[in-house]
C-alpha cells in the first residue's frame, strides 16, 4: 500500500484521508466540520502527539500545512462530541471507510479490481448452474442495480450483487481437518474479542489511553470475525457430528450460531 490521499464525502462534507506508512490518517479540520466542532486545534483535544501528523497539501491558495490524526486519535475526537452526527460518522468509518481502505489501499465509490473478478466468477458459476448466457446475466445485473456496466457497481452494493448472482463458491481445496482448525481459530478469536468488549467500558471509566484501541477492536473485529464465520459455516455445512463425543460438537454450534 503506497502513501496516497483519498477524498470522500460524508453527508456532503469532505473528508481527506492520507495513507501514511500503510495506516490511514484523517484530516482533523474535516472531521471537526462534520462533528460541528469549532476551533479544530490539536490543543483542544486530549489526543496523543504520536498520532498527529503535519503535511503540506496543494490548495487553491497554494500549499498549506494540514493536520492529520491517526485512527485512535480520531476516536478521541469523536468521543468529544455528543451530537447525533458523531454516532453516524463513527459507524460510517467503521462499516465502510476503514474496511475498504485496509482491503484495497483506498476508499472507492465503486468496486475494485478484486471485487470485479469476484463478480465475473459469480457470473460464470451462475451460467454453469442455470445455463443462462453470460451476456444475459450481465444485462440482468445492470438492470437490477441500475448501472451501465458491472465495473460501475457501487462498493457498498458488492455483497448484495454477489448474493443476487447466487454467491461465489469456494475452490480452496481445504480438507475437513483444515476447516476444523479454522473453526477453532474463529472460536478462540471471538472469545478474545468478546473479552475486549467487556473490558472497554472500564477503560472508558478510567479514561485509559487504551480505550480507543479497545473500542476499535471490539467493534471492527466483530464484523471481520463474523465474515469469517459465515465462510466457515458455508464450507462445513455438509459436516454433522457423528455422536455426542465427536470433536465437531465443540465448534459447529458456535460456527452455525445455534
Amino acid at each position: 500500500m503506497s502513501d496516497q490521499l483519498s477524498v470522500f464525502n460524508f453527508n456532503n462534507s469532505q473528508v481527506r484521508v492520507q495513507l501514511l506508512n500503510n495506516q490511514p490518517v484523517f484530516c482533523l479540520k474535516d472531521v471537526a466540520v462534520i462533528l460541528n466542532i469549532s476551533n479544530a486545534k490539536v490543543s483542544r483535544f486530549n489526543i496523543s502527539s504520536k498520532g498527529v501528523h503535519k503535511m503540506y497539501l496543494p490548495t487553491k491558495s497554494g500549499n498549506q500545512e494540514i493536520t492529520f490524526i491517526d485512527e485512535p486519535n480520531l476516536y478521541r475526537v469523536i468521543f468529544r462530541s455528543n451530537k447525533k452526527e458523531a454516532v453516524d460518522f463513527q459507524n460510517w468509518v467503521f462499516d465502510e471507510v476503514l474496511p475498504t481502505i485496509r482491503k484495497t489501499g483506498s476508499y472507492s465509490l465503486t468496486i475494485n479490481s478484486e471485487q470485479q473478478q469476484a463478480i465475473q466468477q459469480a457470473v460464470n458459476e451462475r451460467s454453469y448452474r442455470t445455463g443462462e448466457r453470460h451476456q444475459a446475466i450481465y444485462s440482468k445485473l445492470h438492470q437490477q442495480f441500475k448501472i451501465p456496466r458491472y465495473q460501475d457497481l457501487p462498493a457498498n452494493q458488492f455483497e448484495n450483487a454477489i448474493k443476487w448472482l447466487g454467491g461465489v463458491h469456494s475452490r480452496s481445496g481445504l480438507s475437513d481437518e483444515d476447516w476444523y482448525d479454522l473453526a477453532w481459530l474463529y472460536k478462540a478469536a471471538e472469545r478474545m474479542r468478546y473479552q475486549i468488549e467487556l473490558i472497554e467500558p472500564a477503560l472508558h471509566a478510567i479514561d485509559s489511553s487504551f480505550r480507543a484501541a479497545f473500542y476499535s477492536m471490539s467493534r471492527e473485529y466483530k464484523r471481520t470475525l463474523n465474515d469469517a464465520r459465515i465462510i466457515i459455516a458455508r464450507e462445513t455445512a455438509h459436516i454433522k457430528a457423528k455422536n455426542i463425543i465427536d470433536k465437531w460438537n465443540m465448534v459447529l454450534s458456535v460456527i452455525r450460531n445455534n
